[in-house]
């Protein structure tokens, strides 16, 4: 999956930055991304893992410097997990709980969490264009309606396609909605439950509920139900 992603940034005309990481931006250097693979282990404990720790410390050290002061400004970190089963994994709520804690966290920078399998790898390498992805996406679209885990290559092609800021899904008139959209319909909605959460919840209470994560925790339930918007 790092390749293919990889290939989408680079045949959008995005550069690897002087970094051991794969931090990529554009020729204007206004964008950023970021690449890194995660176990479902190291996914739970996002915000304490060691990796998290220097993804950011190379990220604060990139900032530093007046040529990628934009960095700061208009970054996206790309997680990359690989799973045994997508369906069974998006389904886990200890995992679910674990990837809206960290997309809805916009510290330092943007968070998307990618799941994938290797066997859902094949039908993708082909498509790291976006031409490519969007005819893909298209064409299988009614299959997506009636079942979202029909394919897990379509699945992964999905994830890519919703969380690619460069790319447009493809739309339906009346009969699909895509995900994309359903997003744009709740964004106003959603924007002022999370500006209510955190004037409410400080730094501290925060970090304090994500070390044990719980839905017993009326923070985190405060989240879980923002997270509902999204669905």
């Amino acid at each position: 999956m790092r390749d293919i992603v990889l290939k989408f940034l680079q045949n959008n005309h995005f550069i690897q930055l002087d970094t051991e990481f794969d931090f990529y931006t554009n020729l204007q250097n206004s964008e950023y991304f970021i690449v890194s693979q995660y176990s479902p282990n190291e996914l739970n404990n996002f915000f304490e893992d060691d990796k998290t720790s220097q993804v950011i410390k190379e990220f604060e050290r990139v900032s530093l410097t007046s040529k990628h002061e934009n960095i700061k400004k208009n970054t996206s970190m790309f997680i990359l997990v690989e799973v045994d089963d997508l369906k069974d994994t998006f389904e886990d709520e200890k995992i679910q709980r674990s990837i809206l804690l960290i997309e809805e966290d916009y510290y330092y920078f943007r968070k998307f969490v990618i799941l994938y399998t290797q066997n859902g790898l094949s039908d993708l390498r082909d498509k790291a264009t976006n031409e490519a992805l969007y005819n893909y996406l298209e064409f299988n679209i009614d299959a997506f309606e009636e079942d979202m885990f029909f394919s897990e290559s379509y699945f992964m092609a999905m994830e890519i396609g919703v969380k690619l800021p460069f790319f447009t899904l493809p739309k339906r008139n009346d009969i699909y909605k895509s995900i994309e959209n359903q997003y744009q319909d709740d964004k106003d909605e959603l924007d002022n439950r999370l500006l209510d959460f955190y004037t409410k919840v400080t730094g501290e209470k925060l970090s304090k509920s994500l070390q044990d994560i719980s839905t017993d925790d009326d923070n985190i339930s405060d989240l879980l139900q923002i997270g509902e918007l999204l669905k």
